[in-house]
């Protein structure tokens, strides 16, 4: 798995831009603005980019199987530090070892940024199974009001 540069960003946004909509976490609304403010985020590395490639051989080199936006946020009341995974987004079929090598890729970067914990933002059932596999725990339901 690799971060994107705010370059390689801008060059491929017209590609990753629908997949990055359609996993946009329920507090964001999918609209033009938001999709700009998604962006604008990215190009000024406020948030982050990863396609990850996974590891079998029917993998095109250079097509990524996913993509992943994550974010490190700082809990105003608790002061807690901790990545969030933004959106997690498959293009192509993955296998638990791909969720294996990008939580651990993952891992690393929020420890070297002193990030307490990975949370991530998760509606679809199989996507929980899976994280759940690989030693996630389901914590908590978000209400839209």
């Amino acid at each position: 798995m690799l971060r994107m540069t705010p370059e390689q960003i801008g060059e491929a946004w017209d590609l990753i831009r629908p997949y990055i909509a359609q996993a946009l976490p329920p507090t964001l609304g999918i609209d033009a603005q938001g999709m700009t403010n998604v962006l604008y985020s990215l190009l000024a590395e406020e948030s982050q980019l990863w396609a990850y490639y996974g590891s079998g051989e029917d993998v095109e080199r250079g097509k990524p199987i996913g993509l992943i936006m994550t974010v490190i946020m700082n809990e105003p009341v608790s002061k807690a530090r901790y990545l969030l995974i933004y959106v997690a987004r498959t293009i192509s079929p993955s296998k638990l070892e791909d969720y294996e090598e990008a939580l651990d890729k993952l891992r690393t970067f929020s420890e070297a940024n002193n990030c307490s914990q990975i949370l991530a933002y998760v509606e679809n059932d199989t996507y929980v199974r899976k994280l759940e596999r690989v030693g996630g725990v389901k914590i908590s339901n978000l209400v839209r009001l």
